[in-house]
């Protein structure tokens, strides 16, 4: 019991009171299939190896350059050895471990009260909330370079945007080299013009479960942390540098500096990385449009030939139509004719020879240039010379003269020229007797 808490109380101090870490470690240690009792090993560790931690103030060890996420975080293992630990020590473990739980709820608990004690609500820092707390903590007069407002994402991308390089400022309220960084480094009127001019500065406490990943991602061992950053593109972030512990403003402005120079070759290789991707942006857009174009160069061909076709077949129909109607016409014309025909042979069967007192005789003259007569009595009406010139191609003394009469006419005198149009007067009246008739075709309108 006594022991127990004796070595939990070591840990802490040995991690500068930060209760995730201590506990990280404790089980890294206690973690080995087989292993001895933790009390005994922490014990068998004393003795054959001395404890090493980074130097405070040194740049971590972290791959710098290389991609930032996926890092795997080596752990310290434990020695193998033959005992398997005993109840007593697993007892130890388990209150070491509520121990661990409470320690930390506690701490939460009085660092962002009851309601956020969870660190859900505290994943989103603004800048202004960071530096509140600084001011509040190590004076008023304090003055800090501008921290960047919004998450670590947004960050990243207006870093991206500006070209510019991130650096993650992980403070620890209780590491005991806090508030020497605060108001002589971060304080510092060099340090500042530099960050303000050339970085985008974003900063957050520890005790914040979003800082404890980023402490795992940049490898910090010890509090507080610098770590720049490079957002090369959205998939790969990239660390520069880090420093943390006992950090002066000799090494934060040599590590700023190198940053700077590095930047140069970085940006050069993004704003090549840019341009490349606005030609390929300018490519896609203009093959796009080109593919649009031809799209309606052949939905206008497509329609082109389809209005064509429409007016082919509207054409097509018209004609098709004109000639139904022209054969029907010719087929009502023809049925016209031969019931004309039929009509006058009938007729021609009931006109009667001439009388003897037909005296009056009248000379017809036919389109075709034709001539034939007949006597009529003195007292015959127009009608009747009408009615004979009607059926006169069928009567038995004209047969095989080929004689055609059109289907509409009218009788005319030959001098002076005048129309015969008064049927109902007779020959006499109208002075036709001995007379050249002629019989001409009425044209259709």
């Amino acid at each position: 019991g006594t022991r127990g808490e004796l070595e939990a109380a070591q840990r802490l101090r040995s991690c500068a009171w930060n209760v995730e870490q201590a506990v990280d470690n404790f089980w890294a240690s206690a973690d080995v299939d087989g292993g001895v009792a933790p009390s005994a090993q922490a014990a068998a560790n004393s003795t054959s190896r001395p404890q090493v931690a980074p130097p405070s103030g040194h740049a971590v060890g972290t791959n710098l350059g290389q991609p930032l996420l996926g890092v795997p975080i080596a752990r310290p293992r434990a020695a193998p050895a033959t005992a398997r630990p005993s109840i007593v020590d697993c007892c130890l473990l388990r209150g070491l471990r509520r121990l661990s739980h409470s320690v930390l709820h506690l701490v939460r608990t009085f660092i962002f009260g009851p309601n956020r004690a969870g660190g859900g609500a505290a994943a989103r820092v603004g800048g202004a909330e960071l530096r509140q707390s600084l001011t509040a903590a190590y004076g008023s007069e304090l003055s800090l370079p501008n921290f960047f407002e919004g998450t670590f994402p947004e960050a990243l991308q207006v870093a991206r945007s500006d070209l510019k390089l991130v650096v993650i400022y992980l403070h620890s309220a209780s590491a005991r080299h806090s508030q020497s960084v605060c108001t002589n480094v971060l304080g510092n009127d060099f340090v500042k013009s530099m960050i303000n001019e050339n970085f985008i500065l974003w900063g957050i406490d520890v005790a914040r479960q979003q800082a404890q990943r980023l402490a795992r991602m940049v490898h910090a061992r010890e509090f507080p942390c610098f770590a720049v950053i490079l957002p090369a593109s959205v998939d790969d972030v990239r660390v520069i540098r880090a420093v943390s512990g006992d950090i002066q403003v000799d090494a934060i402005v040599a590590m700023l500096t190198e940053c700077m120079d590095e930047m140069e070759t970085h940006r050069a290789e993004i704003v090549a990385r840019t341009e490349q991707q606005a030609e390929d942006r300018m490519l896609r857009e203009q093959q796009d449009r080109e593919y649009q174009e031809a799209l309606e160069m052949d939905r206008k061909r497509v329609e082109e030939q389809r209005l064509q076709e429409e007016q082919e077949r509207e054409a097509k129909r018209l004609e098709e139509e004109k000639k139904l109607a022209e054969q029907q016409l010719i087929e009502q014309q023809e049925a016209e004719r031969l019931a004309l025909q039929e009509d006058r042979r009938r007729r021609s069967l009931e006109m009667p020879a001439p009388a003897g007192e037909a005296t009056s005789r009248i000379s017809l003259r036919l389109p075709a240039g034709q001539r034939i007569e007949r006597k009529f009595p003195s007292g015959a009406t127009l009608a009747e010379v009408y009615a004979w010139a009607e059926v006169a191609a069928y009567l038995p003394e004209h047969e095989g003269k080929g004689l055609e009469i059109p289907a509409r006419f009218v009788l005319k005198t030959s001098f002076p020229s005048r129309d015969l149009v008064e049927k109902d007067q007779t020959i006499e009246t109208l002075q036709l007797a001995g007379t050249n008739v002629l019989l001409a075709e009425i044209e259709d309108d």
